[in-house]
């Protein structure tokens, strides 16, 4: 167990004392992915106990993923969303620029001020179907330029770049090429920051309150005083959430890149019939990988990939290929034990984002196929699809 982890499970120990009184049914899930749910007992010599029916089951800290309370507490959350550089979701009320710091308001909390930089955007609005894949695609993608993305008539988004001078309760400030504007909020979607590239790898807790934030956390202590959750932000920042706001706390959050995996299968066939062999034709068209990170995808390519237990989501973007010559159909398809849970039709010089729940598949397949008008030069490039915890 690592020097990070353990100190996180011992201070679980005082935090357990404040929630034996406060939240005393709870569902323990461990690494095996095996699922107790029973009255808490108590904590002793880094083990959680609760009582199943009659019997009394003992759990070491090192072979739980999470636990949960049974009644989870209730509350809408926020409409903003504030997403940081290590992947932390915020649920804001609001955020306000003090110079070169944001100054962020979340719902029954402390405010907590940090500095611009460590935040890749700012959404001001819900996510929906339409909007999600644009807005993903650009979260994915370097930007040079802040980009100030604008809601027009249709559901359609549209970027401007420039730079984010300032926000307030009601404008973003914004240089759009040496000429400053300020930007009603109810005209927008967000904000997304240059030279931002997001972690590649995520924090080993992740904690998730009431109102959808998700912290994602180098340590965690509870202040009995308060009663209170202290969460270790990293880069010197902390936060604290009061415990009858939390929903979940996860001990085995982490990363895997799809890239990084071997499919459990991976094939290409063709609409037209062919005398080739269909070996042959796997091994030259089949999903291959490209700067270890990405997913290079023909039109009548599918792999397939088995999920380990305990991930929660796949992300990830999908745009043309550069080597493709081809502005046909194509539409790609994401699914999981078998339900198709994502489609869509990529365009031209657009990259589209997506971020689909796991809910305990155990199969992940993507296909690429062909829009109804021939396969040739649709060539997809899956950018950085990753399962998180």
């Amino acid at each position: 167990m690592s020097i990070l982890f353990f100190a996180a499970f011992i201070e679980f120990k005082s935090l357990f004392a404040v929630l034996l009184f406060s939240v005393i049914p709870v569902v323990v899930q461990t690494n095996e992915g095996e699922r107790f749910e029973g009255k808490l007992l108590g904590i002793e010599d880094a083990t959680v106990s609760i009582a199943v029916g009659s019997e009394e089951r003992k759990f070491a800290f090192d072979a739980v993923s999470s636990i949960e309370p049974v009644n989870e507490p209730s509350g809408g959350g926020p409409v903003w969303t504030v997403q940081l550089l290590n992947g932390s979701l915020i649920a804001a009320e609001s955020v306000v620029s003090q110079g070169d710091n944001l100054q962020i308001q979340p719902r029954r909390q402390d405010s907590l001020e940090l500095p611009m930089k460590q935040v890749r955007s700012i959404r001001f609005r819900r996510g929906s179907p339409e909007t999600d894949p644009q807005w993903l695609g650009w979260i994915e993608q370097s930007q040079r330029a802040d980009l100030l993305i604008i809601r027009r008539e249709g559901d359609r988004l549209d970027p401007q770049k420039g730079l984010v001078t300032g926000l307030t309760d009601e404008t973003v400030g914004f240089d759009l090429e040496g000429t400053a504007v300020n930007a009603p909020l109810d005209k927008l979607e967000g904000v997304i920051f240059s030279d931002s590239p997001m972690d590649s790898t995520a924090n080993p807790i992740l904690v998730v309150d009431q109102f959808g934030s998700q912290w994602r956390i180098a340590g965690i202590q509870a202040d009995l005083d308060s009663g209170n959750l202290e969460l270790n932000l990293g880069n010197g920042m902390t936060h604290q959430i009061p415990l009858d706001q939390l929903s979940a706390i996860r001990l085995s959050s982490g990363m895997i890149m799809l890239a990084g995996l071997t499919p459990a299968e991976s094939t290409f066939s063709t609409i037209v019939e062919s005398r080739i062999n269909p070996d042959l034709l796997n091994a030259f068209f089949s999903a291959s990988i490209e700067d270890s990170n990405h997913l290079k995808m023909y039109g009548g390519s599918r792999v397939e990939y088995r999920v380990e237990q305990g991930f929660t989501k796949l992300l990830g973007s999908v745009e043309r290929h550069p080597e493709s010559k081809s502005s046909g159909l194509v539409t790609i398809h994401i699914e999981l034990d078998g339900e198709e849970k994502w489609k869509h039709v990529v365009e031209e010089g657009q990259a589209s984002g997506f971020e689909i729940p796991i809910e305990n598949a155990r199969r992940l397949v993507i296909r690429v196929n062909d829009g109804g008008d021939g396969e040739v030069g649709d060539t997809l490039k899956v950018s950085r699809p990753r399962l998180i915890k």
